[in-house]
C-alpha cells in the first residue's frame, strides 16, 4: 500500500476518501434538513393561525412569508446538489454560499490537522489501513 504525499489531500483523494467525504456531508445536509423540517412544522401552523386572526385581508401573509424562508434553507442546505459553492442568482449577497462551504472548511480543518500529523493522522492510516485489509480478504475469497 502506497502512503499518500499529505500535500495531495483535499486534491487527488483517493476514492473511499472522496465517497466518505460524501457521505459524512449528505448525512450533514440530512440532519440540517430533518431539523429544518422539524422546526418548520409547528411553525407553520402558528404563521397560519397567526394570519387568520391577526389579519384577515391576507390571512395568507406569515404563512408565505414562511414558505419563501424554507425556499431559502433549501437552496442553502444544497441537499441534493454538488459539493462547489452554490451562489443564488436573487441573494443580495453576492458572497452568499451553500452549506458546502462550512462542508469545505470542515474538511480543509481535517487536512491542516493531518498534516501536523497525530490523531487525525493516526485515524485516516488506521482507516486506509482497514480497508486495505479488506478488500485484501474479499480478493483471496473470490
Amino acid at each position: 500500500m502506497s502512503e499518500q504525499n499529505p500535500e495531495e489531500i483535499g486534491r487527488e483523494k483517493p476514492d473511499h476518501w472522496q465517497l466518505m467525504r460524501d457521505v459524512v456531508a449528505f448525512q450533514f445536509k440530512l440532519a440540517m434538513d430533518g431539523l429544518r423540517d422539524v422546526l418548520l412544522s409547528p411553525v407553520s401552523i402558528a404563521a397560519a393561525l397567526y394570519g387568520l386572526f391577526s389579519n384577515p385581508e391576507n390571512p395568507g401573509h406569515h404563512f408565505n412569508r414562511l414558505l419563501k424562508f424554507g425556499r431559502q434553507t433549501d437552496v442553502w442546505i444544497n441537499l441534493f446538489g454538488a459539493t462547489d459553492h452554490y451562489k443564488d442568482e436573487n441573494s443580495k449577497d453576492e458572497n452568499a454560499a451553500s452549506s458546502d462551504a462550512y462542508i469545505q472548511k470542515l474538511e480543509d480543518l481535517l487536512i491542516a490537522e493531518y498534516r501536523k500529523g497525530g490523531l487525525v493522522r493516526g485515524l485516516k492510516d488506521s482507516t486506509d489501513g482497514l480497508i486495505e485489509r479488506i478488500r485484501r480478504e474479499r480478493s483471496q475469497d473470490e
